[in-house]
């Protein structure tokens, strides 16, 4: 395997571990408030998630959602449970086909939401930078639906929930 899609792929690993982390003992209440009456839910974040990582796996097939999606399709309206089967499902495909890629893979045109064009190396190193930016919107909300729910100050360290690891 090539030497940064090696480093990409234990970055991805790295990340995903910490996104269950921070997912772990989630309830259904927190996975639909919202900070904001115009923010997103934990629920939309993974239910997008899950929508991504079918799209990017596609993406380097070059079929399924990459040739219908114009842009986010997110899973919202079935059950949690569905929504991270398919996320996992789909991550378990994207990591086969990444582990198959050959050199001049790497360097095919793909599209990105038919806005950008960019190489699969590219979309490779995007993988674990998107997945690491919804991942801290999620404990961004959990945090403050935490502090919420126990009248905790904003910024307070002193008690910290076991989902709010690194």
């Amino acid at each position: 395997m090539n030497h940064q899609v090696q480093l990409i792929t234990e970055l991805d690993a790295s990340v995903w571990r910490l996104l269950w982390q921070n997912l772990s003992a989630i309830t259904e209440a927190e996975l639909d408030w919202r900070p904001h009456p115009a923010a997103g839910s934990v629920r939309g974040i993974v239910g997008y998630l899950a929508w991504f990582e079918e799209w990017t796996t596609d993406a380097l097939w070059g079929d399924g959602r990459y040739r219908t999606d114009d842009g986010p399709k997110p899973y919202l309206d079935i059950p949690f449970v569905e929504v991270r089967a398919r996320l996992e499902s789909a991550n378990s495909r994207y990591r086969r086909r990444v582990e198959g890629l050959k050199e001049s893979d790497l360097h095919k045109r793909v599209s990105f939401l038919r806005k950008q064009e960019l190489s699969v190396l590219d979309l490779l190193r995007m993988h674990p930078l998107h997945l690491a930016g919804h991942r801290f919107q999620i404990r961004y909300i959990r945090a403050a639906y935490s502090r919420m729910k126990s009248g905790a100050k904003p910024g307070r360290r002193d008690t910290m929930d076991t989902w709010q690891v690194a």
